[in-house]
């Protein structure tokens, strides 16, 4: 039960964190239903390796964090305004989506490994996601950092978005009709949540 915790619990926090419509998980979905389901997972698999450094990452921080509580306060700060430069980049996409008629045509199926890569690498949510949440679980005394607990983590958010990507490569090629406004408007429902965040945490810093 020690070294099975630490594995659900990282499968339990990618799970959730990944679930909600996402630049990875709807790309997964598109690709997917514009190719196969095999260049979908593909891209999936590339981007879920970048998930796992994330994640180590995250728990690094975290770490280092909890043995240094003084510098979390500057950090918030930090990440309020990078919520809100995320915030304006997404409605910049949204629009610059709906202008443009063009998609850009991958057609090595093998580069949809490294395209996976290229855009879980931009994904700026997942190391201060991982390390919130392991903060969080270690506050609760339910996790440690040891170096087995942080390997099994690990390997179980891992597994985590592997699932929900498989999922979305799954369930999306079957319900493609139903799905259309939702991917075309991906980037106005992620900038309602990064706009959600910041003006959440910039309540939180003044009420404070």
């Amino acid at each position: 039960m020690t070294y099975l915790l630490p594995l659900l619990l990282g499968f339990l926090i990618a799970f959730i964190g990944i679930i909600p419509p996402g630049m990875l998980n709807m790309m997964v979905a598109k690709i997917s239903v514009n190719e196969s389901k095999k260049t979908g997972l593909l891209f999936g698999y590339g981007a879920g390796f970048i998930v796992l450094i994330q994640c180590f990452l995250g728990l690094y921080f975290a770490k280092f964090l909890e043995s240094h509580p003084a510098i979390s306060d500057n950090l918030k700060k930090f990440a309020v305004v990078i919520f809100i430069a995320l915030t304006l980049f997404f409605i910049y996409g949204g629009f610059r989506a709906k202008k443009s008629k063009k998609e850009v045509e991958i057609k090595s199926k093998k580069n949809r490994f490294f395209y996976g890569v290229m855009l879980s690498s931009l994904n700026m949510f997942a190391i201060p996601y991982y390390v919130f949440a392991s903060l969080t679980l270690s506050s609760k005394n339910i996790f440690d950092f040891s170096t087995i607990s942080n390997l099994l983590f690990i390997l179980g958010a891992g597994l985590g978005t592997l699932l929900v990507f498989y999922i979305y490569a799954s369930l999306f090629r079957k319900i493609e009709h139903k799905v259309g406004f939702l991917i075309r408007n991906i980037n106005f429902f992620i900038a309602a949540i990064t706009g959600i965040v910041a003006i959440s945490s910039i309540y939180k810093m003044i009420s404070g």
